[in-house]
């Protein structure tokens, strides 16, 4: 769930980012958040020399409201992923303001602040699993439940959605390539003119229960 706000907000208080553009970088002081009024915005975390994707989040999405309520630095980076991204900038003032006179952006920070951490749990119980195969599935499955089904499936550039798990895994891109390309062979996705679609994500579920029973009784 998203927060909805009109073209006078993004006047008022709006500014239009570039793809690469850095919004703030991990560790940096923070006081202000944003909304994505159109456009996209990956969010990632360094830890030593390997940088993770945590999220990519688009329209009505906010991030970086953590600083703002706990006065810590920032736990992330946010770099722009679409030319002429638009977002509103919003201060401590200002947020502080808004909750005061509207309690429902109370409840809509809550609920995708508990969202979040349902990703993150998710993103962990990936990680934790020993084959990659399951954790390049597990992690297919969990992009594809926020992203919205159309008439041949869930469709996905190929070479971002590559890039977009490899990230998230800290994987090789030929690794994830090689998994995406099983799933392919296994009739559970199609390629087509560079799009990665993926039918029914019923069939990916199936997919993982066999994979851990291939797992449970192959004794590795």
């Amino acid at each position: 769930m998203g927060v909805n706000v009109s073209e006078k907000v993004f006047e008022k208080f709006g500014s239009e980012y570039m793809k690469g553009d850095i919004v703030f970088y991990e560790g940096e002081t923070g006081e202000t958040m944003y909304i994505i009024f159109k456009g996209k915005v990956k969010i990632t975390k360094k830890s030593r020399d390997v940088e993770t994707t945590l999220a990519v989040l688009s329209d009505g999405d906010f991030f970086g409201e953590m600083s703002i309520i706990d006065d810590y630095s920032r736990s992330a980076t946010a770099i722009v992923e679409e030319d002429h991204t638009k977002l509103i900038v919003i201060n401590r003032e200002v947020f502080e303001s808004q909750i005061q006179s509207n309690p429902k952006i109370i409840m809509q920070i809550l609920k995708k602040m508990s969202a979040r951490i349902r990703d993150t749990d998710k993103q962990i119980e990936n990680l934790m699993l020993q084959d990659i195969v399951s954790r390049i599935v597990g992690t297919l499955k969990m992009i594809i439940s926020k992203k919205a089904k159309d008439e041949e499936g869930f469709v996905f550039d190929y070479s971002e959605l590559q890039k977009d798990i490899s990230s998230r895994l800290a994987l090789p891109i030929g690794k994830v390539m090689e998994v995406l390309e099983m799933l392919i062979r296994s009739h559970i996705s199609v390629l087509i003119d560079g799009n990665y679609i993926v039918r029914d994500a019923e069939d990916l579920s199936k997919f993982m229960e066999y994979l851990e029973l291939k797992e449970r009784y192959s004794g590795n």
